[in-house]
């Protein structure tokens, strides 16, 4: 069977480029992260090439489908597995929250 090159919903941070790079070669997505980083930071000491690693970015994100083998993700989670390690907000249920100054909170 022939490998095909997709966008990964697990290892993405933006859209899930460099992981789905990862996951064609079968390697940890901060290696290519990091190589794309030392891309970039190449293509910006020249003038002329500085926008060529966003666009690059960009380009692929539009061409690249993503994985209907792994699991979808909605845009709450967006950022990727970043997201899910967040407390928890407390739930306001009960409670009047009071957004101007002259506004009072009375019992009745």
């Amino acid at each position: 069977m022939k490998k095909k090159l997709y966008r990964s919903n697990d290892h993405r941070i933006l859209f899930g480029v460099c992981g789905g790079f990862a996951d064609y070669f079968g390697i940890d997505p901060k290696y290519i992260r990091i190589g794309y980083l030392i891309f970039g930071l190449i293509c910006s000491m020249f003038a002329r090439l500085s926008i060529l690693p966003v666009g690059i970015y960009v380009i692929l994100a539009l061409a690249m489908p993503l994985n209907p083998n792994q699991s979808a993700t909605s845009f709450s989670s967006f950022f990727g597995d970043q997201t899910s390690n967040r407390p928890a907000r407390p739930n306001n249920q009960g409670r009047k929250v009071i957004r101007d100054v002259k506004e009072k909170d009375i019992k009745k």
